[in-house]
């Protein structure tokens, strides 16, 4: 293995008295949280270049740190932006366990700030570094925390204070981390995410997975300045150090490679898929659980300088490429026939790819009932394996001009806001047309994911009619770089629709109902005036034996044909508006 040499320089101690808690132990040991930032706050105190902040604090009480890096004193999100460079915000520890990142965040603050080892990558980019994101978890130390690991001694939790995993959270944000995150996100609006991970699942010879979007989910702009700098220049360069680099690996069977690996497109839960309907670049990077933690640290390093490299070459390509996907967003709106896709998955087809991995055997467990696979790495081989990796999309919508919200939908509402979504409240009261949904069928999960119960099926009925809008309902126009991220919140069908994460559940609660003394007389009163719905009713009887054996469904068939009924049970309410009533409400509201 060749690692790079001026890394190696670098931790061998060349720069004196600046070693990393790492480094200092020959990366037995990674620091914990206080001693982290400490070490963080004397290179602030050492350098020009870097300034430590807050940008929220966790439920236990700790700080959530940033450190960002710059050359010209853009330490501000304004002074940032109005400088013109690209701004790389770079995360570690969102799972405390993978816990290399951080580690790789010291060493990599040092090299471009006292230790002058990459200090011309800093002159074109200000990076926004978050080396603890889930402090708490991180605290959570012990030396059994990661059973599947290679070291260090000691490391994190992957879940937070709450047991919430943050890196499931992006559009929910259950979780006050995930809240301050979003803030953050939305004042220094990054060009580029990077997130710092490492894997669970095979063993296999590569040191270093990664992920980036190449599919419908991410504008073309940036996919193309993605796969320009990150396939182009950054991988061949770690492959000629000697560096085995493959997309991050989904086994098909994860007991049997030869089955096959599946590479998808990441949902908006997480941090990539967030950066994606956000119109950023993204790139997740998972180091190999089973390498050391010095080889899972070095090639986080390596990656790392190489990536700044390739924004250094052209500077503002990164930037141009989502300025022009968020102009396109806003543009997207006067486009009546515009779609979005909503859920992406790989299709059945598969092609033949070449993976480097180890012999394995495959025998049957007396004691789990299953396969259990044995890997040995003192045979590596070159696996002739399928891949499927050809996505389409599964589901998409055509967006409305805008959305509005009624004002008691707090919740929802706070959401958006932390979002960086844009809305206007209505000034006053207003009948429109819109259309909405009339749901039936609703299906929740029975064990909780992430804290909740997720909607998992139901059905959808377009509705359209007049309504009226209450003063204050908010309006969240589409024509805004954020408006993927709207729908994707406010779509019913879409995967993280904020209606299946929970949110609306009170809809589907019947509050007021008809005594079945009183029904019975207004239903014979019904079937003597109405021979169309008596007609309808016999019909019903004789083609749905379950209905016709359900005395409550026989008298509820009537009372939800009287103006008794709740007309909003089992509606959603947030409305869609077309450019036509959009602009009517608008006229209303400046006036």
């Amino acid at each position: 293995m060749l690692i790079s040499a001026i890394w190696m320089l670098a931790a061998a101690g060349s720069n004196a008295g600046w070693q990393t808690p790492a480094e200092q132990s020959d990366f037995t040991r990674t620091p914990r949280y206080e001693e982290a930032m400490a070490w963080f706050e004397r290179l602030d105190a050492a350098s020009e270049q870097v300034q430590m902040g807050q940008f929220g604090l966790s439920p236990q009480g700790r700080a959530l740190r940033t450190v960002v890096l710059a050359s010209d004193g853009d330490f501000t999100p304004a002074l940032a932006q109005a400088s013109g460079k690209p701004i790389v915000l770079i995360q570690a520890a969102i799972h405390p366990g993978e816990n290399e990142g951080k580690d790789a965040l010291m060493a990599l603050a040092r090299d471009l700030t006292v230790a002058n080892v990459h200090r011309d990558l800093l002159k074109n980019v200000v990076l926004v570094l978050v080396p603890i994101f889930n402090v708490d978890g991180h605290e959570r130390f012990s030396p059994y925390n990661r059973i599947n690991q290679n070291g260090p001694e000691a490391m994190g939790w992957r879940a937070t204070a709450q047991n919430l995993n943050l890196n499931r959270d992006y559009m929910k944000a259950d979780a006050p981390e995930m809240q301050a995150w979003l803030n953050l996100f939305n004042a220094w609006r990054p060009d580029l995410l990077i997130d710092l991970h490492n894997t669970n699942g095979a063993d296999y010879q590569y040191e270093l997975t990664w992920s980036y979007e190449r599919h419908a989910n991410l504008h073309p702009a940036v996919r193309e300045w993605q796969n320009r700098v990150f396939a182009e220049q950054v991988k061949p360069v770690l492959q000629k150090r000697g560096w085995k680099l493959f997309n991050y690996v989904t086994m098909l069977d994860d007991t049997d490679l030869s089955a096959g690996l599946i590479d998808g497109a990441s949902g908006p839960r997480y941090s990539i898929g967030y950066a994606a309907i956000a119109n950023r670049a993204g790139l997740l990077v998972e180091t190999h659980m089973l390498k050391d933690f010095k080889t899972r640290t070095a090639v986080n390093i390596d990656l790392l300088v190489e990536v700044l490299r390739g924004i250094a070459r052209d500077p503002q390509a990164l930037r141009q490429a989502v300025r022009k996907a968020d102009a396109d967003t806003v543009q997207r709106a006067r486009q009546t026939d515009a779609t979005l896709p909503l859920r992406l998955a790989p299709d059945e087809s598969t092609r033949e790819i070449e993976f480097l991995g180890y012999a394995y055997s495959r025998t049957h467990s007396d004691i789990s009932n299953r396969m259990w696979v044995q890997y040995d790495p003192s045979k590596p081989q070159a696996l002739r394996i399928p891949m499927r990796d050809k996505v389409e999309i599964v589901d998409q919508v055509t967006p409305p001009a805008a959305y509005v919200i009624p004002a008691q939908w707090t919740e929802v509402i706070a959401r958006l806001r932390w979002h960086g979504v844009e809305m206007q409240a209505a000034s006053s009261s207003v009948e429109v047309n819109a259309s909405t949904w009339r749901f039936a069928s609703p299906v929740w999960a029975t064990q909780p994911f992430e804290g909740r119960l997720m909607l998992t099926q139901f059905t959808q009925t377009a509705e359209q009619g007049r309504f009226v809008l209450a003063e204050d309902s908010m309006v969240v126009s589409l024509d805004q770089p954020r408006a993927n991220i709207a729908i994707h919140l406010l779509e019913p069908q879409a995967p993280d629709a904020l209606l299946r994460w929970g949110f609306f559940n009170a809809i589907f609660e019947e509050k007021e109902y008809a005594e079945p003394r009183v029904m019975e007389a207004m239903a014979r009163k019904m079937l003597a005036e109405n021979a169309e719905l008596k007609a309808t009713f016999e019909r019903r009887l004789q083609e749905d034996p379950v209905f016709a054996k359900d005395p409550q469904a026989r008298l509820d068939f009537f009372y939800q044909r009287t103006p008794y009924f709740d007309q909003t049970y089992l509606r959603y309410p947030v409305l869609r508006l077309d450019a036509e009533n959009l602009a009517k409400l608008q006229a209303v509201s400046a006036n």
